[in-house]
C-alpha cells in the first residue's frame, strides 16, 4: 500500500508549474540579511516572476516591519486550522507578498501524515500567486536554518567584509559541512566600500571553505556601502522603491540579474517536491 510519503511526492509532481525555493542567511546578525532578502523579492516581481517572502525569524521579524505593515497571522495559524494559507499572506508596497512564518516551518518537521498532507496541499496552492519562495532565516545556526539550507534550491549567504562577520560566516558552512549538507551557496558581501578589497575577502572566504569543507560556494554579487539603505529602513521603504537609482540599488539589481543566471542544471531538484523531500521526508517525518 502507498505510504503518505509517496502520496505527498506524487501530489506534488503532478504540478507542471517548478516553483523554485530560495534561502537567505547568515552566519551573524546585522548584516543587511532581510533588506536583501526583501529587495530581492521586489527584484524578481519587477522582472516578471512572482516572488513571496517568508520571514522565519521567530518573535524578531523584520519583513513586515521594513514594509511598514504588521502581520496579523502566521503560519501556525494554518497548522492549527485557524486560517487558510492565503488568508495569512500580507502584501506590501508594489504588491510584495510576505508571510510571517515564526516557529511554524520547523513545527512542519513534527506533524503527522495526514496533517502534513493538508499543509502541503495547502503550500502547493500558492503556486497559483508565486513562483518563488525566499525564506528569510534568523541569524546563525539552529536546526530551522539548516534544514532550510539542505532543502532549498539555492542559499543565498550574507556577510560583510568585517573579520568576525566572514568568521561567522565560514563558521556557519563548517556546521552545514558537518551535517553532510551539500547545499549550492552563493556569496553576497554587504556594505563594500572599496570592491578591490571585497574581491579579496570574498576570493579569501571562498577559497577557505572550498579548502575545509565540500560546499561549493560562488560569488554572487557585492552591494556597496550606501546611506540610502538605511533612510530606507527608517522610512521603511525598500531601497530598490525609495532611492532606485543609488549605488546599493544598482548593485542589487546586478546581484538578482547573476542569480537569474544561474544555469537550472546548477540547481537541486526543482519544485516543491524536491523541496519537501529534502526538508520533511528524508528526516523521516511523513511517514505514516
Amino acid at each position: 500500500m502507498m505510504d503518505q510519503a509517496e502520496k505527498l511526492r506524487m501530489l506534488m509532481n503532478m504540478k507542471r508549474k517548478q516553483m523554485k525555493i530560495v534561502t537567505v542567511t547568515s552566519g551573524k546578525g546585522g548584516v543587511g540579511k532581510s533588506s536583501l532578502a526583501l529587495n530581492l523579492g521586489i527584484a524578481l516581481n519587477r522582472r516578471g516572476h512572482r516572488a513571496l517572502i517568508i520571514d522565519t525569524d521567530f518573535g524578531f521579524s523584520n519583513i513586515d516591519v521594513m514594509l511598514g505593515v504588521r502581520a496579523q497571522y502566521d503560519l501556525m495559524d494554518v497548522i492549527s486550522s485557524r486560517k487558510e494559507i492565503t488568508d495569512i499572506i500580507e502584501v506590501g508596497l508594489e504588491g510584495v507578498q510576505f508571510i510571517s512564518g515564526g516557529s511554524g516551518v520547523y513545527e512542519l518537521t513534527k506533524l503527522d501524515s495526514p496533517r502534513l498532507m493538508r499543509i502541503v496541499e495547502s503550500i502547493i496552492s500558492l503556486e497559483a500567486i508565486s513562483d518563488t519562495i525566499i525564506f528569510d532565516t534568523g541569524a546563525g545556526v539552529n536546526d530551522n536554518t539548516l534544514r532550510l539550507i539542505h532543502a532549498s534550491h539555492d542559499t543565498i549567504l550574507v556577510t560583510t567584509p568585517e573579520p568576525t562577520s566572514v568568521v561567522d560566516a565560514y563558521a556557519l558552512l563548517k556546521i552545514v559541512n558537518e551535517q553532510g549538507l551539500r547545499p549550492n551557496v552563493n556569496l553576497v558581501l554587504n556594505r563594500v566600500e572599496n570592491v578591490r578589497e571585497a574581491t579579496s575577502v570574498m576570493d579569501g572566504l571562498i577559497r577557505i571553505v572550498e579548502k575545509n569543507t565540500e560546499i561549493e560556494m560562488k560569488k554572487l554579487g557585492i552591494i556597496s556601502q550606501d546611506a540610502n539603505m538605511l533612510s530606507a529602513v527608517k522610512e521603511q521603504v525598500p531601497i530598490l522603491i525609495s532611492y532606485p537609482y543609488c549605488t546599493a540599488s544598482s548593485d542589487i539589481n546586478q546581484m538578482v540579474n547573476n542569480f537569474l543566471n544561474i544555469p537550472a542544471q546548477q540547481r537541486k531538484k526543482p519544485g516543491l517536491a524536491g523541496f519537501f523531500d529534502r526538508f520533511v521526508m528524508k528526516n523521516g517525518m511523513a511517514k505514516g
